[in-house]
Formats: C-alpha cells, sequence, structure tokens
C-alpha cells in the first residue's frame, strides 16, 4: 500500500472513533486519538515496506503490542487491517463499557461541533476571572493542582487525579473551549461526541462543566470512582442557583 492508500484506510477502518487525526507524508507518520482517550502513532517504513503501531504513552512512550502480538505487519491491506484491529481491541480494554456505549453512538455533528442551539439573544458573558472562580468551586476537590493563566485567558488542573484539563476563555468573542490532554503531543477536544465549546455566559459554561465531569466519571471504573468519592467526601457536583 502505498502512504496515501494506508492513511485512507486508517480513516476507514476506524471513522468516528478516530480524533484529530494528523497526516505527514514527509516521515511516512500518522497520528490520532482513538475513542476520545487513547493517542496512536502509526509508521510506513520507507525501507522494507512494513507497517507499525503504537499507543503512547506519558512523555511519548510506545507500548507496541497488545494481547495477540506485536502491532506491526507487512504493509499489504489484510495484514494493516489486522493491525488496526489490534490497536483498535487493546484501546477498548482499556475503557469502562458503559464509557464506550456512550461513544459508540453516532454523534450528531452540529453537536459535536457547536454545542447545544439556544433560542433567544445572547445571554451576557462571564468575566475570565469569574470563570476561574466558577470552574474551581465546581469542581472542588475533583480537581487537584489548577493553574490560571489569566494573560492567556486558560487555566489547567488534573480532575480525579486521572485526566489533565486545559480550558481556553475568551469572552470577547465569546467561547469557552476544553480539552483533555492524551499525550504532550495531543488532546481530545470531542466529549462523548459532544463539545463544552459554547457561549460564555454562565448556564452554558455550568453545562460544558457538567459535560467535562460525565465524560471523566464514564472513563474511570466505579470502584475507582467510589473510593475517590468517599475519600474526599463527595457525591456528583450540583451548583446552586
Amino acid at each position: 500500500m502505498t502512504f496515501d492508500e494506508l492513511y485512507d484506510e486508517v480513516l476507514a477502518y476506524f471513522g468516528q472513533r478516530l480524533d484529530t487525526p494528523t497526516y505527514s507524508p514527509g516521515s511516512q507518520t500518522f497520528t490520532g486519538v482513538l475513542c476520545g482517550a487513547v493517542y496512536i502513532r502509526a509508521v510506513l517504513e520507507r525501507t522494507g515496506g512494513g507497517f507499525s503501531a503504537a499507543i503512547q504513552v506519558g512523555a511519548g512512550r510506545n507500548v507496541t503490542s497488545g494481547l495477540h502480538g506485536e502491532f506491526e505487519s507487512a504493509n499489504d491491506r489484510e495484514s494493516v487491517v489486522n493491525v488496526l484491529r489490534a490497536v483498535d481491541e487493546s484501546c477498548r480494554l482499556r475503557l469502562p463499557d458503559d464509557y464506550l456505549a456512550i461513544f459508540d453512538v453516532a454523534f450528531d455533528r452540529d453537536l459535536r461541533f457547536y454545542g447545544p442551539r439556544k433560542d433567544g439573544p445572547p445571554l451576557p458573558g462571564m468575566p475570565y476571572a469569574e470563570f476561574y472562580g466558577l470552574a474551581v468551586d465546581f469542581f472542588g476537590a475533583r480537581m487537584s493542582s489548577p493553574t490560571n493563566d489569566e494573560a492567556g485567558r486558560s487555566m489547567t488542573g488534573v480532575l480525579y487525579d486521572s485526566f489533565l484539563i486545559r480550558c481556553g476563555y475568551d469572552e470577547q468573542k465569546p467561547m469557552f473551549g476544553a480539552s483533555i490532554c492524551v499525550s504532550p503531543q495531543s488532546g481530545s477536544r470531542g466529549f462523548l461526541g459532544r463539545s463544552p465549546s459554547w457561549s460564555t455566559d454562565r448556564d452554558s459554561l455550568v453545562e460544558g462543566l457538567q459535560l467535562i465531569d460525565e465524560y471523566c466519571r464514564l472513563r474511570l471504573p466505579e470502584k475507582f470512582l467510589t473510593v475517590f468519592d468517599a475519600a474526599h467526601g463527595l457525591s456528583r457536583p450540583v451548583l446552586e442557583g
């Protein structure tokens, strides 16, 4: 297979499961985020014509095999599909069934990119400093190590001791966006097929934060959540008024 044919095969095989795909013909490499959760990298070798893939964790460390062997093959179509199938299987084994059940539902593309439609004129946006306080209060003990870059209109934090989240905020446009950092190189902006990139009025922001929290909880096993919530004296987040 040529690299262009390989890339088309990857897109066709993974479909909506592959987020933020990148394509680099010069290095014969493609990357992407599977199931909104796992960063993958695959390479078509220049010499020998082999095809290999890896799941990347941490600072670019590669996991190059699954339960059924190495993510490596010749570059004929059948061999490539077998590797993609093995990578997909390995990714899905890392994720809870409840998360996959919701993620596998076909995405509403309008909701994914634009957020929920609202009738009537836009509500007034919230100043960034107030947004930062809202986010910190909303997540409470669920978020550790929050950082505040008021000049850059952005914040980061670790949710449930498991997910590094980045939020960008612009009350002038107005726009709020967030991503879960899957690797040092990439993040996932899709949360269960939707995006929290909505307007900056308070109601929209709370909906976005609730979507992020729901995503994180579905990504984690129930036994982890039970211990985490008990350790912090938590229940599901609710904001009054």
